[in-house]
C-alpha cells in the first residue's frame, strides 16, 4: 500500500515537472515612441523572453542587443533568415504580428526597429 502511494506520488511529481517545462514562455509587446521607427527593452533573458510586433510586407527588422536572437516568425509561421551584418536583420514576408525569440543576460539590452 505504501509502495504504491509512493509510486503515485512519484508520477504525479515527474507530471507536474512536465507540465511546468512545456508552458509557454511570456510575450512582450515591442511598443514603439511616438513618431519612432524604435522600441526598446532592457530586462533579464536568461530565461528567455518572447516579443511581438507589428510588420508589413516588405518592411525590415533590425535588432541590435547584447543577446541572441533565436527566432523571428512571422504571422504565418515562417522563420525569418537573418540578413546578417552588424546587428541582427530580417525582412518581413508576411503583413501581420512577428514573434522574436531571444535569450540573455541578467540585465540585456534591445533595440528594435522596423524600416
Amino acid at each position: 500500500m505504501i509502495k504504491k502511494s509512493c509510486m503515485q506520488l512519484c508520477w504525479a511529481s515527474i507530471a507536474s515537472l512536465v507540465c511546468l517545462s512545456a508552458q509557454a514562455m511570456p510575450t512582450s509587446e515591442v511598443i514603439f515612441e511616438k513618431g519612432s521607427n524604435c522600441g526598446h527593452y532592457k530586462g533579464n533573458l536568461t530565461s528567455g523572453e518572447l516579443f511581438s510586433l507589428e510588420m508589413g510586407a516588405g518592411q525590415q527588422l533590425v535588432i541590435s542587443t547584447d543577446g541572441h536572437v533565436q527566432t523571428v516568425t512571422d504571422s504565418k509561421g515562417q522563420v525569418l533568415e537573418d540578413k546578417g551584418g552588424t546587428n541582427y536583420s530580417y525582412n518581413a514576408i508576411h503583413t501581420g504580428t512577428h514573434t522574436i525569440k531571444m535569450v540573455g543576460r541578467v540585465e540585456s539590452e534591445i533595440e528594435f526597429c522596423v524600416y
